[in-house]
Order: structure tokens, then sequence, then C-alpha cells
């Protein structure tokens, strides 16, 4: 009497998820025809199979159990099995998991048998969805390869079109801020291109270190008559804006005392970032020193700006590329007239 294995539920299609299995069977449906390389560095041998998921298990992104995890399978979940690495209990299957290939540790399965019909089926889905995994890797490396090219000649032609340097005996601009005035700088040749022009730049920097005896001598140490000062801080610590309009308006007070001019940019924008930076939160920072620093410290909108004319940010989401460091250097200097 024949015997009929159901198969409850499936992650390789839902077609294949009402065919019942027969008992005259290809168990286990090997086609070992080649081996290939996972992601890992593993060997996967190619294999056709169908197999029950007998445990809850987490199926990863390598031929590797500490592997980055794509989802879990709940209990009863039958899978695709289109490779293996090894045997045993360090070995795993590769399996077809939605649109993706993944992994799973080959104990957690136990294998269902199907029909020739079944095993041509299940070889052909594994092959279209390796297919298109291939197809989306390529593309996401000739995308990259792509952003990489336009951001250097981005930033070719920002520094190209850099205009004559400020002209001698016109005062001294400094730029106060964290890694994004780092990069800045970077981006426009520095003091170099921009000769009576300095960077005071602190990577990673918030108001604890701009708070500090030494940051203030940073500053101090160009600051004479007609020098103009740009403060450009906050993205590090946005939740610290009290912090920072004490330290501002105490310096302010000092530099003005001194013959200089002082400015505060406001932070801008941010993209889609890992940190929890939000632009709700740079514009409420920005509103609080807006609306509460000291009335002689002139106010560059940057972040509007920013805003208006389109920014574009590195991957991280919240350093820019070399075109829009160039045009926010362009910015603030054409904000206190001096290109």
């Amino acid at each position: 009497m024949e015997k009929r294995v159901k198969i409850r539920k499936t992650v390789f299609g839902g077609a294949i998820a009402r065919i019942c299995c027969l008992a005259l069977c290809l168990c286990l449906g090997l086609s070992i025809s080649m081996t290939a390389q996972a992601a890992s560095g593993k060997k996967v041998t190619p294999v056709t199979m169908a197999a029950v998921v007998g445990e809850e298990k987490t199926v990863t992104q390598q031929a590797d159990k500490t592997s980055a995890a794509l989802g879990i399978l709940p209990v009863g979940t039958t899978v695709n099995v289109c490779g293996q690495t090894g045997s045993g209990k360090s070995g795993m299957y590769q399996i077809v998991y939605g649109n993706a290939i993944g992994y799973i540790t080959q104990t957690a399965c136990q294998p269902v048998c199907v029909d020739a019909a079944m095993t041509a089926a299940l070889a052909a889905q594994a092959e279209a969805v390796k297919q298109q995994v291939a197809q989306a890797q390529a593309a996401a490396a000739a995308l990259a390869a792509q952003q990489a090219a336009v951001q250097q000649a981005a930033l070719a032609q920002a520094q190209a079109a850099q205009k004559a340097p400020i002209p001698a005996g016109s005062g001294n601009v400094i730029f106060v801020g964290d890694s994004r005035t780092g990069q800045m700088a970077n981006a426009v040749g520095g003091t170099a291109a921009w000769p009576g022009t300095a960077f005071v730049a602190c990577f990673g920097g918030g108001v604890d270190w701009l708070s500090t005896a030494q940051a203030k001598k940073d500053v101090d140490q160009y600051v004479t008559p007609g020098s103009v000062i740009i403060l450009n801080y906050g993205v590090n610590d946005l939740s610290r804006h009290n912090d920072y309009i004490t330290t501002i308006n105490r310096y302010a007070q000092d530099w003005i005392s001194k013959g200089a001019t002082v400015y505060f940019a406001s932070v801008g924008p941010v993209g889609e970032n890992e940190y929890g930076k939000r632009n709700w939160a740079v514009e409420y920072f920005n509103n609080q020193l807006n609306n509460r620093l000291d009335a002689r410290i002139g106010r560059l909108n940057l972040y509007v700006f920013l805003t208006g004319s389109g920014y574009t940010t590195q991957a991280d989401g919240l350093h820019y590329d070399g075109a829009t460091y160039a045009a926010m250097f362009r910015f603030l200097m054409q904000s206190i007239g001096r290109i």
C-alpha cells in the first residue's frame, strides 16, 4: 500500500507545498554534479532534496553557525535543500529561503522522500533563485563602483572649481567643528588651497571636547582682530544643546573682545543611519541654539541651505560626499562675504 508524506509548510514556493510525496521515490534525490563555494569559503556540494525542520532553527547568510541571520524556521517547515557542507554536527545544508540562499544545520533537518518530478521542480526552483541572487550581487557591485566613480569625479570637479584664495589682509577665517568640518577641509584642499583659513576639527568630538581648555587653545592660536570664527558642532551629541549654549556664549564673549566676529552654523541634515540620528532632533538642536545664543553671535542656516539645495551623504548617513562639502564651504564663505 502506498504511503504519502504531507508537506505542511514550505519556503520554496506555494505550489510545491501542495504536492504529496510518493512512497516510490528517489529518497534524498541526490544530484551531485560539481562543487561550489559558500560565502564563508567552505565548499558546497550541490544536492537536490526536500527536508523537514525538526526544531526551530536560525537560517544564516553563510555556511557558518555564527554568521548573520536571515531568519528563523519554525518546527515542521519543509525546505528545498540545494547543497551541503560537511556532515554531522558540523555540517550545514544550503537551502532556498524566500528569494535568498541561506544555510541551516544538517542535524536540524530530516530528509523527505520525493519522486522524480518533485526532484526536478526543486532543482529548477533552486537554480532560479541562485541566478537571481547572483544577478542582484552583480548589480550591487556595479552600483557601488558607479557611486565611487561619481563621488571621485564630483570631488575633482569641486577642487578644480575653487576660486582664488582669500586676498591678503582681509582677515582670517576659522572653522571650528567635528569630523564634518575636517572632511570639508579635505574636500576643498584645506589651508593650502585657502591661505588665511584655518580648520580646527575634532573627529567624533562634541561639547565635552569643545568645552576643554585644549579646544579653546586650539582656536585661540588663530584669533586676531578681524578674524571670523564659524562654529559647526552638535551632530554627535544633539541632546547637549544646553551645554553648547553655555560654552559657545562664554567663548564668544572672549573672542569678540579680541576683535573677532563669531557665527554659529546650524547642524546640517542627516540621511538614514544606524546611530539614531534623525532630522527632527537636528532641527530641535538648531532651534535651541538659534533662539538662545548671545545676540552678538551671527547665525548661518546651513541646515536650510543643504536641505533646499540637495545633499548626498556617505554610506554612514552622517557625513557628506565631496560635492556636498564643497557646496557647504562655499555657502559659508559667501555668507560672510569672503568669496
